[in-house]
Formats: structure tokens, C-alpha cells, sequence
């Protein structure tokens, strides 16, 4: 089972709503399974949101914040296991090797960055894990007509993808349920 469930997002407070919706429907089911959040650790945007209805709903949480994220005064109260790292590096490297798949909910630079080196160290052979893009109202569209240029100029090759692309967050759901071995 895909227990360990690695989100990427925004900690921005002033996005649109309907990405909080999202963020919420995510923790609830992360909570409602039984699974793991593995996060940001941030004290604001969906990955609060996120974390807050994990919480809720009875999931555990580990967030995994920078110390000069802390020093800010944004860490988060929620996490049943919060884990202080020196930088931004090694926060990528615990939550690649703690997560079992990864969702790319919307953000910004933060979560491209951390995304893209999955899917790097996955395509290199690092790992086998996946990462899901949550594409609500299209928010990763245009990124993802930049990935067809890399294929059909042969920047990359769709050999080994080792990502997904789900319209919304009931979708990225279902495609983890798919991914898991039938009992």
C-alpha cells in the first residue's frame, strides 16, 4: 500500500479557494485511509490546509521544514513528527526518501523545484516513485505543453514517465488506489 503520501504545494495564503478546496479534500482522504502526509511543514497555505483536515480526519503527519523556515516562525503545530532540516536540499532528499508517491498539488517555485527533482532522480534511476500533478482548473496546463516540446524535440523521452497528470484531486486519488497491488 502507498502509505506514505508526499505533497508539494503552495504556502501562499492568498490563492484562490478553490485550490484550499482541493488541499482539504486531500487531507481528508489521506486522514479517512489511515495514511501519512509527508509535507512542507509550513504553517500557512494548503500545505495548513492540507495538514489541518489530515489531522482531522485521524492521519498521521510529518512535516519536514528548513531551520531558517522555523526561525521565520512557520512551522507548523500539526505534525505528529516534525523533522528540521539545514536546507532546502536536504528537505527534498528526506521527503523523496520518506514519501511512497508524491502529489504536485499547485504552487509555485518552491514546488516545481521539488517536483522536477523527483522526477529527475526517478528518471536517473534513484527511485521508482511516481508524482501525480493535480491539475485543477488547468493550473499545470501550460507546463505540461512545455514537457510535449521537450518529447517531440527530443529533450527527453516519454520512456520510463514516471509521472501522471490528474484533472483534480478525486482523480489523483483514484489513480494512487489503481497503483496499489489488489489484495
Amino acid at each position: 500500500m502507498l502509505n506514505n503520501i508526499g505533497v508539494f504545494c503552495s504556502a501562499g495564503n492568498t490563492i484562490d479557494r478553490k485550490y484550499f478546496h482541493e488541499a482539504a479534500t486531500l487531507g481528508n482522504w489521506i486522514g479517512k485511509s489511515g495514511r501519512t502526509l509527508i509535507y512542507g511543514g509550513s504553517c500557512s497555505g494548503l500545505m495548513e490546509e492540507t495538514a489541518l483536515h489530515v489531522q482531522e480526519h485521524g492521519g498521521k503527519i510529518v512535516g519536514v521544514i528548513p531551520q531558517k523556515i522555523c526561525d521565520a516562525g512557520k512551522k507548523s503545530s500539526l505534525p505528529n513528527r516534525q523533522i528540521i532540516v539545514n536546507d532546502l536540499h536536504e528537505r527534498k532528499q528526506k521527503m523523496l526518501e520518506l514519501g511512497d508517491i508524491f502529489i504536485a498539488l499547485p504552487g509555485g517555485f518552491g514546488t516545481l523545484d521539488e517536483v522536477f527533482t523527483i522526477i529527475a532522480a526517478g528518471r536517473l534511476g534513484y527511485h521508482r516513485k511516481k508524482v501525480i500533478f493535480c491539475n485543477t482548473a488547468n493550473f499545470y496546463s501550460d507546463l505540461l505543453r512545455q514537457f510535449d516540446v521537450f518529447y517531440t524535440q527530443r529533450f527527453a523521452s516519454k520512456k520510463h514517465l514516471n509521472y501522471r497528470i490528474a484533472d483534480n484531486i478525486e482523480d489523483c486519488i483514484s489513480v494512487i488506489e489503481n497503483l496499489e497491488p489488489k489484495p
